[in-house]
């Protein structure tokens, strides 16, 4: 075992070494990502931790949180420290093609990795109560939508990949569609008839079921915007604000590391008092994006950069609300298990 180790530690190197072991290409390649296929629960725990030798000291504690035998708990978090370290120096690479590369992975477990690496290295917290019950797919979604909508994709490792201009564009359409008040009032209006337009004509296409879904969306949402001096209509511009303030924070560290409690706090608990359900706040979104860049179009001599940087920052925040959208916990149901820190 200990001779197969050896070179599951090096696994291109094993791929190329065709001589030493009676084994086919194809083999030796399931050989390789049996070996480095992981449990949820135990990179789960591995999140939040740094991938020192300190941690190894809390194995036993993983272990037993979630009844994986230590020994498959070591091999997991030395493949994923290792990944890590030859990867760490690699510089305008895309991350999931250097794990491909260097370990001989298939792309669906590559992805896997570098998701979890994003959020480890760029220290994304996921302990916090609002995000206990979560799962580690739910974040891997998250670290995903992160990479693919907010950074510039070059090797998604570190804050330096966060994309500057976005963050900046970001800050200016906070200035322009919420803090002008003329610019909010004439967004709002449009939300409003476009919601009012779709609520008397739903798309063509929806089946009946969609349909009824989509009725049910615009009627919540055009009760609290036709209320335009009540509670609702406020805290949906609030919910914009922040929208908006996060992506043109994402930038630094302490914003990207509160990133996913942010979205579950100020926006997801946002819509969830209003009595809006996951539904609805998707409809928001892509209301209010198509009235924006519209609005953007006919006021900016070159819309096209914010147009782009307005999509990308609702779509965003729009794709991790409705990932992270949750139920209140019954008062009598179980506790939620928090992971420590």
């Amino acid at each position: 075992m200990q001779y197969l180790e050896y070179y599951m530690h090096r696994p291109r190197y094993f791929i190329e070494q065709r001589y030493l072991l009676p084994l086919g290409e194809k083999a030796r390649t399931e050989l390789i990502e049996r070996y480095y296929v992981f449990d949820e629960p135990v990179m789960l725990e591995f999140l939040s931790r740094k991938l020192n030798s300190r941690a190894r000291t809390y194995l036993p504690e993983v272990a037993t949180r979630t009844g994986v035998p230590i020994s498959s708990c070591k091999r997991q978090f030395e493949n994923i420290k290792r990944i890590a370290k030859q990867s760490e120096d690699e510089e305008g690479v895309p991350l999931v093609n250097e794990i491909m590369e260097k370990f001989a992975l298939p792309e669906p477990l590559a992805k896997k990795y570098a998701h979890i690496l994003f959020l480890n290295i760029n220290r994304v917290d996921t302990t916090k109560r609002c995000l206990a019950h979560f799962k580690l797919a739910d974040f891997d979604f998250c670290a995903s939508t992160l990479i693919k909508y907010w950074t510039t994709m070059s090797s998604t490792m570190t804050l330096d990949d966060i994309d500057e201009p976005l963050t900046q564009h970001a800050q200016q359409l906070k200035s322009l569609l919420i803090e002008n008040k003329a610019n909010s009032e004439q967004l709002f209006s449009s939300v409003r008839g476009h919601i009012s337009t779709l609520l008397a004509s739903p798309p063509a296409t929806a089946s009946a079921s969609s349909n009824a879904s989509y009725k049910l969306s615009a009627q919540a949402l055009l009760h609290i915007l036709e209320n335009r001096a009540g509670r609702g209509n406020t805290q949906l511009r609030a919910i914009l604000r922040t929208s908006f303030s996060l992506v043109a924070g994402i930038d630094t560290s302490s914003t990207l590391r509160d990133v996913l409690g942010i979205i579950v706090e100020k926006v997801v608990d946002s819509f969830a008092s209003l009595g809006l359900r996951s539904e609805d706040m998707v409809l928001f979104y892509d209301t209010v994006s198509a009235e924006a860049a519209i609005m953007l179009a006919d006021q900016l001599p070159d819309p096209a950069p914010s147009i782009e940087a307005l999509n990308r920052t609702l779509t965003g925040t729009k794709l991790l609300g409705h990932r992270l959208f949750r139920q209140k916990p019954s008062l009598f149901g179980p506790l939620n298990k928090i992971r420590p820190a």
